[in-house]
């Protein structure tokens, strides 16, 4: 009984998480924040929050769904240029995100086993999953249109590197510094829901 019951509670939890997802990617600025020349996001959170509350696979699973989405996204309802050009990838626009419900996940089942708090525990684990999703999709984009990324900022290549450091520096540390406030406060009142064995 116990085990269907935490199984019933899961499968409700990612069901409204994976809700949530897609109405952050396909409701205008509800998921993104259009600063270009990358729209930052707060999707990631919703990510975070699964993992830490579902664990890693089903972080990994959410992560997928955005994922996707992303790509629809950019097919459909791109918002410049630069989205077509990237997330339409899907080592771009998938890989990352699967790798944030890993790292959040996987990094609280760890932290989980040491002295630390465990709202520190969950602090510390979507900060790295948020920096995870930023540093790799900036990653992709410089090995596979590094080019045509230089090309639409009017730079040279020799200083796209550091353009990409000052993205990761602001945008990508407001996204992490979000991530470990929010993300956190979220996923302990959905544990509190979690069904235990009497």
């Amino acid at each position: 009984m116990f085990n269907q019951s935490k199984k019933t509670y899961q499968i409700a939890i990612l069901g409204m998480l994976t809700a949530i997802v897609l109405i952050q990617n396909f409701v205008p600025v509800v998921g993104y924040i259009p600063i270009p020349p990358i729209n930052p996001t707060i999707i990631h959170i919703t990510v975070i929050i699964a993992a830490l509350t579902l664990g890693y696979k089903n972080g990994m699973i959410l992560g997928l769904v955005w994922g996707v989405a992303c790509i629809i996204r950019a097919f459909t309802t791109p918002t410049s240029p630069l989205d077509i050009l990237f997330f339409t990838n899907p080592i771009i626009a998938i890989i990352p995100r699967i790798l944030v419900g890993f790292v959040a996940g996987y990094v609280y089942q760890l932290l989980k086993k040491t002295k630390l708090l465990d709202s520190i525990s969950m602090i510390i684990s979507a900060v790295l999953a948020s920096l995870t999703n930023t540093i790799f999709v900036l990653l992709f984009i410089y090995l596979f249109y590094r080019v045509e990324y230089a090309s639409f900022l009017n730079v040279d290549q020799g200083k796209l590197i550091g353009i990409m450091g000052i993205v990761i520096v602001t945008s990508g540390v407001a996204e992490a510094v979000a991530a470990g406030i929010i993300a956190p406060i979220v996923a302990k009142a959905l544990k509190q829901f979690v069904p235990t064995k009497n």
